[in-house]
């Protein structure tokens, strides 16, 4: 089957707006069951209009009443964002500092967070295709891991969840509700140049599969959406031959940094060695040239060493 790649905004924003495979999503992420939602805000942070083309960022919030482990009911703020870019770090800490803690319940209380990231490319230290990041309470003095929860801590911490759709290499017959999903996402079987497209090529058993197959099918041939499409990929392309080499450069500013950083560190450490080395010698009653020679170093360094 022929879909649209879902990293792209137009088509990413088909499925995360559907509530039932949102539903789906967030269900088997969270490992629980989604007894409520409804979909929030939307934004883009470059909308895709005449004036202004560009897509970088993607987000969409949902209000979920959720089942907890103990049976009873949660209403939680859930963040579904998607970034094409490494350069998106800035931007979901905007939207998490904007919308997360601020969002409040019938009852005027702060609602708990949790974000979901789906990224374009690799982190660089992590291979796993879908990450969770869970927190846990420890008590420090005496090690010890606490089952409770608090208020308080919950409201101001959050679980989140990053899916590396670059990474997402799936078997011949995805198996599990999360291989299904994490499926429809793999960056594999370019239909064309600009991989606007996908061939989908495992078998679609399940309801919310074969509705996210449909969503994302009919972006990919529909002409008006494909035009949007179109529009993106331009935009991508502008965006990464002028921003893209702009943080390209930062980035390797940034590492050459770090290596002179860390040759400071080394002859820092050198001078340590040399210095303790000299001490060692006079202590035994060298001469400061004999010291010199010895060390291959200038006298006037053996003499200033106190």
């Amino acid at each position: 089957m022929l879909i649209a790649n879902p990293l792209y905004d137009t088509a990413f924003k088909g499925l995360a707006q559907d509530l039932e495979v949102a539903k789906a999503i967030i269900e088997t992420l969270l490992e629980t069951e989604v007894l409520e939602i409804e979909l929030g805000a939307t934004e883009r942070n470059k909308p895709m209009d005449d004036a202004d083309k560009r897509p970088r960022f993607f987000r969409m919030d949902y209000s979920a009443v959720i089942k907890t482990k103990d049976g009873s009911q949660q209403r939680i703020l859930i963040e579904m964002q998607k970034a094409n870019g490494g350069d998106a770090l800035a931007r979901f800490r905007e939207y998490v500092a904007q919308a997360g803690y601020m969002a409040k319940s019938d009852t005027k209380v702060p609602l708990p967070l949790v974000t979901i990231y789906f990224l374009g490319f690799k982190l660089k230290n992590v291979a796993a295709p879908c990450l969770k990041v869970s927190r846990q309470y420890i008590d420090m003095l005496n090690n010890e891991v606490l089952e409770t929860k608090e208020k308080f801590v919950e409201l101001l911490t959050h679980d989140s969840y990053v899916i590396q759709a670059p990474r997402i290499k799936t078997t011949a017959n995805p198996q599990t509700k999360l291989e299904r999903i994490l499926s429809v996402f793999e960056q594999d079987g370019f239909a064309d140049p600009k991989e606007e497209t996908i061939y989908y090529k495992y078998p679609a058993e399940e309801p919310y599969q074969k509705r996210m197959l449909d969503i994302l099918h009919y972006i990919g041939t529909h002409p008006e959406e494909r035009k949007k499409m179109d529009e993106e990929a331009y935009w991508l392309r502008y965006e990464d031959m002028w921003f893209g080499e702009l943080t390209r450069m930062r980035m390797r500013a940034a590492e050459a940094e770090e290596k002179l950083a860390d040759a400071r560190e080394t002859i820092a450490e050198a001078k340590k060695r040399e210095a303790a080395s000299i001490k060692n010698l006079l202590n035994k009653g060298l001469a400061p040239n004999e010291i010199s020679i010895l060390l291959d170093v200038p006298v006037e360094t053996v003499t200033n060493i106190k």
